[in-house]
């Protein structure tokens, strides 16, 4: 049977017994692969987008219709109102961006066919395709693009990434094939905020921007993309269909793509392992065996910008929370509030036993990662050590913490956390070194993996112990920073931004440095890499930052995750990028001996 998709599968069953430094190595070359593979194929443009001739033998074969399992509705048809990661990459198949990125770090192009940039390196020129126009027969100009960016901007929507463009200065079009983009300064990641996020057309305007998040889009969209939406069964499933006027539409191969809702993704995967379904997207680790051992499906292993963390609170778990009521603040709602006040509470309210490095850096050193990738992952993913994901080019290897007890209890001794006897908890002047951990109830995964982490605190006398919480009450305990520790994610995206998550002003007015650390140094550091004017540049602040944060460890960086996905043996075509596995579905055709419909 020919394989499925260009790349690298993982049917073979010896991965399983590889080496951990041979799978590794695998990955990395895999990721190369994924990059030069997307490269080739996305440009690609016919010269008649309506001509389409079905090749001979096992090349691309035209029609079919390809079944998605999703576990959630898309929960908005327009980019700007959508909150789930999944629905975002799904409208990537609907709505352009001006370029793409690829796996390697670079850009493909896309709406923009080239660009440049001036000599001073503070404007960035698009030139837009002159074959580009949406759904509703009209030509995709730069006014699209400059719309896009005022709503992007605007206070009335409060779009989450409206930060990225905060260094954009102006958006002018000197004619309607050109964009012109206008920095307050040359810096490397010019790009990346120019290109999020997708472009939406100026007859959106016709909804007032406080009404956009009530709106049913999929009554109104006006799409650009490879496919069209022709049909929405809220809590059931959305039809999407090829768009024959789209640029690229002589290389999309596939006539449908059916997006089927399930309850979870174990309903999910049982579809798939049925027949039922031809892909999912995000496949349970656990259930990733299965998958790889049915005849008729192939497994992908993906690399993934996610990764899972355990944050220490650098604050006594209610000063936060009490200090906001003195101020009159709701405990959900807006309040003036900044770096100033986390750096006060931190000098009077600091916690008892995790505002001490030495103190996290021990339980850093005391957690058996290898541990929790082996037991809960299936060996699919690999040890956590810095917000900088490893397949980023900033990353900084030596961050690692290797797995040492040993080291981890001579640390707590010297910090005064003392053990009267080997089975015992550590104490401090009659204190226990007892730790509560907040986690959401509703992740099973979660409860799980603090279950292993508490068992490897306990080898060097911590207690962890876990307050199981509702989501909602999870997600309001941890904004409003009470509790010694939090079980979290993050996504890191491809931008070099540990800014958000770490820095003194994140801290601030419940931003996502949910354990209010920092130190000067730190801060100077992130300053100076987001400042920076090149890539070289920038990497000497971010390695410079990483060795603080291996030596002061707000958070414990528990592993990286592998994306993995699941595909029939019917489908052909290019492996899907990590960044997004839905970008080349329009790539993706039916072999030719099974090209049932369902």
């Amino acid at each position: 049977m020919p394989p499925i998709l260009t790349g690298r599968p993982v049917g073979c069953r010896l991965c399983r017994v590889m080496s951990d430094a041979k799978r590794s190595r695998t990955r990395l070359v895999a990721g190369a692969l994924v990059g030069a593979i997307l490269h080739l194929t996305a440009g690609c443009t016919a010269d008649d987008p309506n001509s389409r001739t079905a090749p001979p033998g096992d090349a691309p074969q035209l029609g079919g219709r390809l079944v998605v399992a999703l576990t959630a509705d898309v929960d908005s048809w327009n980019p700007y109102t959508t909150h789930e990661l999944t629905s975002a990459g799904i409208l990537e198949l609907l709505y352009p961006r001006l370029v793409h990125e690829s796996d390697d770090g670079g850009f493909i192009p896309w709406l923009a066919e080239r660009w440049e940039t001036s000599t001073d390196g503070r404007e960035l020129t698009f030139h837009l395709r002159r074959d580009a126009v949406w759904s509703d027969g009209s030509a995709v100009t730069c006014d699209d693009v400059r719309f896009t960016h005022r709503i992007q901007r605007a206070e009335e929507l409060a779009w989450a990434g409206a930060y990225l463009k905060d260094r954009i200065l102006a958006v002018d079009c000197p004619d309607p094939r050109t964009v012109v983009f206008r920095f307050d300064a040359a810096y490397p990641n010019q790009m990346l905020d120019a290109n999020d996020d997708a472009i939406v057309p100026a007859s959106y305007a016709a909804v007032p921007l406080a009404d956009w998040p009530s709106e049913v889009w999929e009554d109104r969209i006006v799409s650009c993309g490879p496919f069209l939406l022709v049909g929405v069964r809220r809590g059931q499933e959305a039809i999407l269909e090829r768009d024959p006027h789209w640029w690229g539409a002589g290389e999309t191969h596939l006539d449908q793509v059916v997006l089927r809702v399930y309850a979870d993704s174990a309903s999910a995967v049982n579809q798939l392992l049925e027949g039922d379904v031809d892909l999912v997207g995000k496949l349970p680790p656990l259930r990733a065996a299965e998958v790889e051992a049915h005849d008729d499906l192939q497994l992908l292993d993906l690399a993934s910008l996610s990764y899972t963390y355990l944050g220490w609170n650098a604050l006594e778990p209610q000063a936060y929370r009490s200090d906001r009521r003195r101020r009159g603040c709701m405990d959900e709602g807006g309040c003036d509030e900044f770096p100033g006040e986390i750096l006060r509470l931190r000098r009077s309210h600091p916690h008892p036993i995790l505002s001490d490095a030495e103190v996290r850096r021990a339980i850093s050193l005391a957690i058996d990662r290898r541990d929790l990738i082996d037991g809960l992952l299936s060996g699919y993913g690999q040890p956590g050590s810095s917000p900088i994901a490893s397949a980023l080019w900033a990353h900084d290897p030596s961050t690692a913490l290797a797995f040492d007890p040993r080291a981890a209890g001579a640390l707590l001794d010297r910090a005064g956390w003392v053990r009267t006897s080997p089975a015992s908890t550590r104490e401090k002047d009659g204190t226990p070194l007892v730790l509560r951990a907040i986690i959401n109830g509703e992740n099973r995964m979660r409860r799980e993996i603090l279950d292993r982490v508490a068992a490897s605190l306990a080898g060097v006398g911590v207690v962890l112990e876990a307050e199981i919480l509702p989501r909602r009450e999870f997600v309001v305990r941890a904004r409003n920073k009470q509790f010694d520790a939090v079980l979290s994610g993050w996504w890191a995206g491809t931008r070099i931004q540990p800014q958000d998550l770490l820095h003194t002003r994140a801290a601030a007015g419940r931003g996502n440095n949910l354990v209010s650390w920092s130190t000067p140094e730190s801060d100077e550091l992130l300053d100076r890499g987001a400042r920076a004017t090149s890539r070289d540049e920038a990497l000497q602040h971010w390695l410079a930052w990483q060795k603080i944060f291996r030596d002061e460890q707000p958070l414990s960086i528990l592993y990286e995750e592998r994306r993995l996905v699941g595909v029939s043996r019917r489908v052909r075509g290019p492996e899907p990028s990590y960044l997004n596995p839905y970008l080349v579905l329009h790539r993706w055709w039916i072999a030719a001996e099974n090209t049932d419909t369902r």
